[in-house]
């Protein structure tokens, strides 16, 4: 059975293993099993199947090929700002990611407080901000924004970032017109969209899965603010513990890097189950319930099935399928 159609079945045990990233902290291109981060906290995949990873504390956007081999997009490791060529490129604390149909990666550079945007041909340049941190509406560097932490695309190529310390949702134009979308979070910081148009946000500091419908309306879907905890089952009885990274595949199912070191599922119909991790921090590769990670954060799923997921402190990129 391929992973794409068991990965619907609420009993498939998922098998997790080691993508990329040695354990140790550093900054090494190469075979994933010999590659170094350094806080890899965002991750989206392309059409192609490369894996793009937002390499915080190396300031840099790293690139991971089907064939497991990486390299460096952008950024030369100096924290900073400079667009231009991806090799000489600066980037200060890159966050999120996510990649648009003509491959362009967009990058929520929580530490610059601006949107960027690299080419597939590696070019750097800034859609949205200004360095600054505030909350300004506007085109381009009028634009202000206080942690961007996560970015998801529409269909028509605009924006939606979750500006964390700003408690909201901001939209961007692909011309870099910026709006606020939704607000009222605690602190939203994965984000993810269905084929419909609807958000969902990782509202880390409120324990909450949200859900934001076309009409901007802002409603919980799983967990309670009320309480920090680790629980599953429907949403209204399941409990997370500061949710960070979020993502959907084609079927309707969310995923969840919840700081319990544990990834979690939410299915079209609310119910939340965990597919890897127990709860319990170190390092385990193996059948889903026998995995174990540290700060499972950013996460994205591929056209297979598979599962990506920023494992932050073990410094390593898994993989679910």
């Amino acid at each position: 059975m391929s992973t794409a159609s068991s990965a619907t079945d609420f009993n498939y045990v998922y098998h997790v293993s080691t993508l990329a990233g040695d354990g140790a902290r550093g900054m090494t291109n190469g075979p994933g099993n010999t590659a170094r981060f350094y806080e890899p906290y965002g991750v989206a995949t392309d059409a192609a199947g490369n894996v793009y990873v937002a390499d915080a504390s190396n300031n840099m956007i790293r690139k991971i090929t089907p064939a497991g081999l990486v390299s460096t997009l952008a950024g030369n490791g100096t924290i900073g700002y400079k667009d231009g060529d991806g090799a000489m490129a600066q980037f200060n604390y890159p966050h999120g990611l996510a990649v648009d149909a003509a491959g362009n990666v967009f990058v929520a550079e929580a530490g610059g407080n601006m949107i960027r945007k690299i080419t597939p041909d590696g070019i750097v340049s800034t859609l949205a901000g200004n360095g600054n941190a505030g909350f300004v509406n506007g085109t381009g560097a009028q634009a202000e924004f206080n942690f961007p932490a996560d970015i998801a695309i529409d269909a028509a190529g605009n924006l939606f970032v979750t500006d964390g310390n700003n408690k909201c949702i901001r939209k961007v134009t692909q011309t870099g017109v910026v709006t606020t979308y939704a607000a009222g979070f605690g602190f939203p910081e994965g984000i993810a969209m269905d084929a419909a148009g609807n958000i969902f946000v990782a509202d880390a500091a409120s324990f909450v899965i949200r859900k934001v419908n076309h009409a901007g309306m802002v409603s919980i879907l799983a967990g309670s603010e009320a309480e920090l905890n680790y629980v599953n089952g429907p949403g209204n009885v399941a409990r997370f513990h500061n949710p960070e990274g979020i993502a959907i595949d084609k079927r309707g199912n969310l995923y969840i890097g919840d700081l319990n070191a544990a990834v979690r599922r939410i299915t079209p119909d609310g119910v939340v189950s965990t597919i890897a991790g127990n709860g319990t921090t170190d390092f385990i590769d193996g059948p889903g319930p026998d995995s174990r990670f540290h700060e499972p954060s950013g996460i994205a799923t591929d056209t297979n099935g598979s599962i990506f997921v920023c494992d932050v402190i073990n410094q390593r990129i898994r993989k679910l399928q």
